[in-house]
């Protein structure tokens, strides 16, 4: 029997103000789940490879059945492959079955690409491109449909893992722990409070002593499958504390106070005889990771500016026909590295409009805005101008929205983890502005906080592209709100 582990995931709330609901991603996936996923996954490509090929059949006649069966052989390990590489099999940082499906779609999309590529440059394996096309749209709906339902079907309670935690320590530090844990409401939690958890956890006992320790026989006695102490104990005690743990099959993690999650990566190393925790930037702070979403910034923006270009024009004569005055709305916002920019949209409220209020966020049925501006607001196309900051580098096409510089100053004081936003270029979309409604009130700054820095912490490439698709998607069918 393997000892079971503890899947925590910190709190990402702000810490001077009341905790808002916390951003779970999606749990790491167990053997025995990875392996109904793959299964999953296969029949789902089989079947729509299956209808494919009666679809287009008339493509694939001429061909030889051996060719036939290495085409689609290939077709399906090359998506499974791609699939594995994304760590779809391990761990998907998703929050609902909407979520799934684009992550799906995402990485189904990016599959046929090298798929046409393998296929072009090794015609004697090829098959039928068209037959490829089919397969990919119903494998979006076979795979994506069955990973949807398994999402679902995780979440019931008679597959998930019945956790008891317990947590020692004294008062405040436990109720801290037990909070940032933000443990799921199907997790038992067992707080064990002592009155000096550090004299305790310090103690020289022997091994009997150790065993009799009252905390330790509670949490023994009530069968908890991960122990969470909110101190260190003495080195000397680890060691027996650790082969109990094994003897009884439970998990021992420790809780420092001081170590809070925050937007980077703690590992532990050991140099001579000491243990060193060594914090490192994230993925999303790396210059290989920045160069990478700068050039699919570069590209993708260059495409959209010529793809809307049509709409920009209309736009902007809408916008000069109606009021005259500026056609763009200058904005100086905050960046990367807290650095202010020039943000460009177009004018959709009437000249002067903060000349009386001064700076107020956005709110429904603005009697500020213009005809034309309302119009635009409703079609999204407002923000079109904010193409030309992606291809200065003021902002890239996914991240947290910039803000004013008069909010931040606000915010900051408010949220201590505020400034972590910039630790990556603003975005003309991002997760929190997909996950929320369009308009928000400063009441819901905290909740749009957990959001923005969930996705500095669990970046990558692939989330981009799923964003993106998302996004594109949502300004298609003009979700309301």
């Amino acid at each position: 029997m393997s000892t079971p582990v503890l899947e925590i995931t910190a709190s990402l709330a702000p810490e001077r103000v009341a905790q808002p609901r916390v951003v779970r991603s999606g749990a790491a996936y167990s053997k025995i789940w990875a392996v109904v996923m793959l299964c999953s996954d296969l029949c789902g490509f089989s079947a729509a490879l299956f209808l494919a090929a009666i679809i287009g059949q008339d493509h694939r006649l001429a061909l030889p059945v051996e060719r036939l069966f290495i085409g689609d052989a290939i077709y399906v390990a090359l998506w499974v492959v791609l699939f594995e590489r994304l760590g779809l099999y391990r761990r998907l940082p998703v929050l609902s079955i909407k979520d799934e499906l684009y992550f799906t779609v995402t990485a189904l999309t990016i599959g046929v690409v090298p798929q046409l590529l393998l296929f072009t440059f090794v015609p004697s394996i090829s098959t039928s491109r068209v037959v490829l096309m089919y397969s990919l749209v119903l494998s979006i709906v076979a795979v994506g449909g069955m990973r949807a339902i398994l999402h679902e079907v995780r979440k019931l309670p008679r597959f998930r893992q019945n956790r008891r935690v317990a947590i020692v320590g004294d008062g405040e530090r436990l109720r801290a722990t037990r909070e940032a844990l933000a443990l799921p409401s199907y997790v038992k939690v067992l707080p064990i409070e002592v009155a000096s958890a550090s004299a305790d956890f310090e103690n020289d006992s022997q091994d009997d002593d150790l065993w009799s320790a009252a905390w330790l026989r509670r949490a023994r006695e009530w069968r908890c499958d991960t122990l969470v102490l909110t101190e260190m104990p003495a080195p000397h005690l680890i060691p027996r504390l650790l082969e109990m743990a094994w003897q009884e099959q439970f998990t021992v993690a420790f809780a420092p106070a001081k170590l809070q999650c925050h937007s980077y990566s703690l590992s532990l190393k050991v140099l001579g005889r000491q243990a060193l925790i060594v914090p490192s930037r994230l993925n999303a702070c790396t210059a290989s990771a920045r160069s990478v979403k700068r050039l699919c910034d570069v590209l993708l923006a260059s495409v959209a500016l010529i793809l809307f270009a049509p709409i920009v024009a209309l736009a902007a004569l809408a916008v000069a026909l109606e009021s005259g005055g500026p056609i763009l709305y200058r904005q100086e916002r905050v960046g990367l590295g807290g650095r202010p920019f020039t943000m460009l949209k177009f004018r959709s409220m009437k000249v002067d409009a903060e000349a009386e209020t001064g700076a107020v966020w956005v709110r429904p049925n603005d009697d500020r805005c213009t005809r034309v501006g309302r119009i635009l607001r409703r079609l999204s196309f407002d923000e079109l101008p904010q193409l030309w900051n992606v291809l200065r580098g003021d902002m890239s096409l996914i991240g947290p929205r910039p803000e004013r510089q008069v909010f931040v100053e606000q915010f900051r004081k408010q949220y201590a983890r505020y400034d972590e936003r910039h630790l990556v270029r603003p975005g003309l979309s991002g997760l929190s502005q997909l996950q929320m409604r369009r308009l928000l009130s400063t009441g819901d700054l905290g909740q749009k906080l957990t959001f923005d820095l969930y996705y500095i912490e669990e970046w990558s490439l692939f989330l981009d592209l799923s964003l993106l698709f998302r996004t594109a998607t949502e300004f298609l069918f003009q979700r309301a709100g």
